[in-house]
């Protein structure tokens, strides 16, 4: 059933009510019947078997503008700062005694943005997507039987500047986790889907001292400040055309725990312009 992504409020997830055990194959005749009396017809989700699994990291990320500002609705709060100078970040680890074990110095030359994010100690479980749109097949990622995924991308062949589209999704971190969005950085739009924040961004990479594949990218920026949830669609592909593949996901609760892998750090810094990988 397509669901857009402003359709999802609380009665997707009615934490509150127990209806005994869940029947997913009842559940999809009963839909089936339904859609069939209506005279519709079921469209499905976009699914490609396992290629490439990428674990993605995102440590912090999302939405930006002009100036320095910020966003917070209920426990989860964005913080948003642009730059034209260097940003240096530090990836620092400590074991168990609090002991720092590793510590790297990284420098972005080229930052516009710098985005980190304050809220509760505890997280929730990770989000996951499906697609009901995408421009294009996705040649990167894993997704289920039923299309679910955390990350999917059309890396555009992987020869030539350009890099379609990339959807993630995650939660932020809070603390000393940082990330940066490089180029000359323009808010282009901002506004709400339902409990969705949303910034859409372009990126001017022309006047970079770095060398950059592409001239321009775009972003989507989806923040979810109850949840803690950052789901983010980049790429080279027209800002409308990213706009089209946000407004149709479909993002759900995936039942797994937020991803604390790098648990033994307590700082980093990283990226979120779209790349191969």
């Amino acid at each position: 059933m397509k669901i857009r992504i402003s359709d999802l409020m609380d009665y997707n997830c009615p934490e509150s009510v127990s209806l005994g055990a869940r029947d997913k194959d009842m559940a999809r005749r009963i839909e089936s019947t339904v859609m069939k009396k209506i005279g519709v017809e079921q469209p499905k989700p976009h699914r490609i078997r396992k290629k490439t699994l990428r674990t993605l990291l995102l440590a912090a990320v999302i939405a930006a503008l002009l100036g320095t500002a910020a966003y917070a609705v209920s426990g989860w709060f964005m913080n948003m700062k642009k730059t034209d100078e260097p940003v240096t970040g530090y990836w620092r680890a400590v074991d168990a005694a609090g002991r720092l074990t590793d510590e790297q110095k990284i420098i972005f030359p080229d930052a516009g943005m710098i985005l980190s994010f304050e809220g509760p100690k505890e997280r929730m479980n990770r989000p996951e997507f499906r697609c009901w749109y995408l421009p294009s097949e996705a040649s990167f990622g894993y997704t289920d039987e039923e299309g679910w995924t955390q990350y999917l991308s059309d890396q555009g062949g992987g020869t030539g500047p350009e890099i379609p589209y990339i959807v993630s999704a995650g939660n932020v971190r809070a603390g000393n986790f940082k990330t940066v969005i490089n180029g000359d950085v323009t808010l282009v739009k901002e506004e709400d889907w339902g409990d969705w924040h949303i910034t859409m961004l372009t990126s001017d990479y022309t006047g970079c001292e770095g060398r950059w594949l592409y001239e321009r990218a775009n972003f989507v920026l989806l923040f979810n400040a109850e949840k803690g949830w950052l789901v983010s669609v980049t790429g080279t592909d027209p800002l409308d055309t990213l706009e089209h593949i946000a407004r149709e996901l479909e993002i759900r609760d995936s039942g797994e725990p937020a991803f604390d892998g790098e648990n033994n750090m307590v700082e980093s810094i990283g990226m979120i312009d779209p790349g191969r990988g």
